[in-house]
């Protein structure tokens, strides 16, 4: 006695493709969010930059995690961050969080939604099984 369920359908084949809907809103959050991931990028990128010809001048670098430049208090949202370290890993936070919502984004309204056959294999409702109050 097999496990498998005989469905009349060979696994594999395609049942159903439900064409995707292409929403010109969904396709400008995801240029917002591109062009977003390239600020951040260039952010991250000139921070760098910038450390590495820092090196040897009096310029607050982001290689030392225990200095703190005291303009950091006077910034926007400031009082969150400790040093430059920090600053610098939460830009590439926001760079992976734009890249994960446009990913999100592309598969829910550009990809277009394919139901493929399955094998099925006995449960034990197929068995007969009833619950009985």
């Amino acid at each position: 006695m097999s496990l498998e369920i005989q469905t009349g359908k060979v696994p594999g084949t395609i049942v159903r493709t439900t064409p995707a809907s292409r929403p010109a809103m969904a396709g400008a959050m995801i240029l917002g969010l591109f062009v977003c991931q390239l600020i951040f990028l260039g952010l991250i990128g000139m921070a760098l930059y910038q450390d590495a010809i820092s090196d040897g001048k009096k310029v607050p670098d982001a290689n030392n995690a225990a200095g703190h430049d005291p303009a950091i208090d006077h910034a926007p949202l400031g009082k969150m961050f400790k040093n430059e370290q920090t600053i610098i890993s939460f830009w590439i936070a926001c760079v992976f969080f734009c890249l994960a919502f446009m990913v999100v984004l592309y598969q829910r309204f550009f990809k277009d939604h394919v139901t493929i056959a399955k094998r099925r294999f006995r449960k034990w409702e197929d068995e007969g099984v009833q619950l009985h109050d």
